[in-house]
């Protein structure tokens, strides 16, 4: 069995999970990609992220997920310039095993959960691409577009992987867009997305003042 060292409250039965899909293993055995904190735990005393966290974390509707990040390899240091190569920019990558209890038609996933899934896996590469660029804003950014275009249907029950990257950013990280696409097994691209989160201005009027208030 291949996994990474990590110090990250993911359970080890989901590692043991994903690692027994052969697909998963480049991600696994890359050394550039860690191994992130486990996402489905409600917030804000149990009154946030419900959807993930509780309503959608059953055997019959998601039922594992893993999340990892490739830093840029620009060092934080530097300014990037957008867009990044494939090869060297920023990623998140997620896996998700659905079962059959998200479907639209029989066996088919709906569309609208892949449109979910895509949203946050996306969020969630903003938010560890600000938090590596030393940028603040990351627990307040909110969707405001998401343009989805569905390729090939996903197939439950089943496994897929979600892969996002930001190609621009504004406002020191108030205005971020982001790029990803659901693929499956080989590669197949089942859905891609592009879309536009930005922070709320009076977090960064609280922000700036802050900053004034240390000259």
């Amino acid at each position: 069995m291949s996994k990474k060292n990590t110090s990250h409250p993911v359970p080890q039965s989901t590692i043991d999970h994903f690692s027994s899909i052969p697909y998963v293993q480049p991600t696994l055995s890359d050394p550039a990609f860690k191994i992130l904190p486990s996402s489905r735990n409600l917030t804000q005393n149990g009154a946030g992220h419900t959807l993930m966290a509780k309503t959608w974390n059953t055997s019959s509707t998601i039922h594992e997920v893993l999340s990892f990040y490739r830093s840029s390899s620009t060092p934080p240091s530097e300014s990037i310039t957008y867009p990044e190569p494939a090869s060297t920019r920023g990623e998140m990558r997620r896996f998700y095993t659905l079962g059959s209890d998200l479907n639209a038609h029989p066996d088919l996933l709906h569309g609208g959960v892949i449109a979910v899934l895509l949203d946050s896996t996306l969020g969630r590469a903003i938010g560890s691409t600000l938090h590596d660029r030393g940028l603040t804003g990351v627990e307040s950014m909110f969707t405001v577009q998401l343009n989805v275009a569905y390729k090939k249907p996903v197939r439950t029950p089943g496994t897929v992987m979600v892969r996002a990257w930001v190609v621009k950013l504004e406002g020191e990280g108030r205005k971020v867009w982001a790029q990803g696409r659901v693929e499956g097994e080989g590669g197949v691209v089942h859905a891609e997305a592009e879309g536009m989160w930005v922070s709320p201005r009076e977090k960064k009027q609280a922000r700036e003042a802050k900053g004034r208030a240390k000259m």
